[in-house]
C-alpha cells in the first residue's frame, strides 16, 4: 500500500517506535519523582503510540496480502505477530489509562518492567520489520 510512492507502513512504523518507549521512558520518570506532568505526557504518547501501531498494523497486513515470496511471507507473519503482540499490551495499558483520564496513576515497578519488556519486544519486531525490507525488498523496489 503506497501513498505518492512511499509505502504507507513504513511511514506509519516510526510513530509508535518512537512514542511507546516515550511512554516507558515517561512513565519512568513519573514513577521516580510523582510528577503529574510525566505521567500525563507519558498517556499521551501511549495513546499516540497505540493509535498509529494499529493503523501501521493495517497498513502491514494489507501489504502482507500482496507478498508472494514463502520465506518473506513467513518472516512477515512473524514480524506482524511480535508487533501486534506489543501493540495489544500497550492497548491493555492504554484502556486502563483512558478510564481513569483524567487522573493518572502512578505505575508500578511490575507495569514498568511490562512496558521495558515489550519496548525490547518492538526493538526485535522492527528489526525483523527491517530485514523484510533490505533481504527480501518488500514494499521497496529492489
Amino acid at each position: 500500500m503506497k501513498f505518492l510512492g512511499h509505502p504507507i507502513h513504513v511511514m506509519l512504523i516510526h510513530f509508535p517506535t518512537a512514542l511507546l518507549p516515550m511512554d516507558l521512558v515517561l512513565s519512568y520518570l513519573f514513577y521516580r519523582t510523582g510528577n503529574n506532568s510525566f505521567g500525563a505526557a507519558a498517556f499521551y504518547c501511549l495513546l499516540g503510540g497505540v493509535a498509529l501501531g494499529l493503523i501501521a498494523g493495517i497498513t502491514g497486513l494489507i501489504d502482507l496480502i500482496g507478498i508472494k515470496d514463502r520465506t518473506a511471507t513467513a518472516a512477515a507473519l512473524v514480524h506482524g505477530g511480535i508487533n501486534l503482540t506489543a501493540i495489544l499490551v500497550f492497548s491493555v495499558f492504554a484502556y486502563r489509562g483512558w478510564k481513569q483520564f483524567p487522573t493518572v496513576e502512578l505505575p508500578s515497578a511490575a507495569t514498568l518492567l511490562v512496558k521495558l519488556l515489550t519496548v525490547i519486544f518492538i526493538f526485535v519486531g522492527n528489526y525483523l520489520g527491517g530485514r523484510l525490507i533490505f533481504k527480501h525488498h518488500i514494499a521497496i523496489e529492489p
